[in-house]
């Protein structure tokens, strides 16, 4: 999103939101200022583990905080609660809440394309560092079978020299030694064997975690993958492609959130939610990546320019809503069960792993 923000045909794009049912082109400003206002306090409410929606819609950010506190206490976010939120009055008018569709909407739309690219990273990672191990294994099976074919033919120069010698031919030390050089090789292998597992698996259920998350935001995965990767390889008949993918996917988003009045927001809430947690998982798997040396696996390819500072959701956390910080909002709610920002950062380091896998 701040890449578009920064070197992106903004004007163009908003051009193209303006001629959506409810808008026009005197929406024009408004919508930009509600997408550079909505973008900022969002990376700010990410990186603070804050609602999403925290400082931009008070409605939505109790949606949200109701939700989080649900989903913690191991409840299910209540659509009976959704409801009865309804009756907060709302100051927002119909132009308003359409301008702020349209901007949410291009928000989700170039998140979904950045976490896409993302996921693709990973996964192309995860395949990879299989075939790398794969490959290690059938060399290391091919050394173990020259070893004993070597030490088969000089055991036969020996018996020759020597004659039979039941005894002398009872290698005991030296069958000590290979028994605990394989051990080790096993365990090598095993533990690798392992990391491949947990990123294959990781990666299999980001996938399908995005495709549901498409489907909630009101489009569907192929098109976000064409405008995702619809410019690959360059060239202008492609570019168009991805523009047409693009100005199909904000259409899609902005219909589905325009299903929601001002005063029925948590099907929008849902799908911020979604893509929170979903970024979440996926940079703590990058992280994973990291620390194991693996993104040494894009070199080549056009993954070593995905920069996280890109996106507003790449430097998201687990939420974190201490009592002092809720009892700052002005929504009357104080987080169940909250933790303190240093606790909840023990508890990422110490979950990282099971949340990639599935936990999230």
């Amino acid at each position: 999103m701040f890449s578009f923000l920064k070197n992106g045909d903004i004007n163009n794009t908003i051009r193209t939101l303006t001629r959506f049912a409810g808008l026009s082109p005197a929406d024009s400003d408004k919508i930009k200022y509600s997408l550079l206002n909505h973008a900022t306090a969002m990376r700010r409410n990410v990186m603070e583990g804050l609602p999403v929606f925290t400082n931009i819609r008070q409605l939505e950010a109790e949606i949200e905080t109701r939700d989080i506190n649900s989903i913690t206490s191991g409840r299910l976010p209540s659509v009976a609660a959704s409801i009865a939120a309804a009756s907060v009055s709302s100051a927002f008018t119909p132009n308003d809440i359409h301008r702020d569709n349209a901007a949410l909407a291009l928000i989700m739309a170039k998140e979904l394309a950045f976490l896409n690219r993302t996921i693709q990273m990973i996964s192309l990672i995860a395949s990879r560092y299989q075939q790398e191990q794969e490959d290690a294994s059938w060399g290391s099976s091919d050394i173990q079978a020259g070893d004993e074919l070597g030490e088969s033919i000089s055991d036969d120069d020996n018996d020759n020299d020597n004659g039979y010698d039941e005894e002398a031919m009872t290698p005991r030390c030296g069958l000590r030694r290979s028994e605990s050089h394989d051990s080790q090789n096993d365990a090598h292998t095993s533990k690798n064997n392992q990391l491949v597992s947990t990123f294959l698996v990781g990666s299999g259920r980001l996938q399908q975690k995005f495709i549901n998350l498409c489907q909630l935001a009101g489009t569907n995965i192929g098109l976000v993958n064409a405008m995702t990767t619809m410019d690959r390889p360059r060239s202008e008949a492609n570019f168009e492609k991805q523009q047409r993918a693009e100005n199909l996917v904000l259409s899609d988003i902005y219909l589905e959130f325009e299903k929601y009045d001002a005063e029925h927001r948590s099907p929008v809430v849902w799908a911020f939610l979604e893509l929170r947690d979903i970024s979440v998982g996926a940079w703590r798997m990058m992280s994973m990546l990291a620390f194991c040396n693996l993104i040494r696996l894009t070199e080549g390819t056009d993954f070593t320019m995905n920069n996280p500072d890109d996106a507003i959701f790449s430097q998201g956390r687990d939420y974190s809503l201490p009592r002092q910080d809720a009892a700052t909002m002005d929504f009357g709610m104080v987080a169940a069960g909250a933790t303190t920002d240093t606790d909840a950062d023990a508890v990422e380091d110490d979950t990282t792993t099971a949340s990639v896998v599935g936990g999230w």
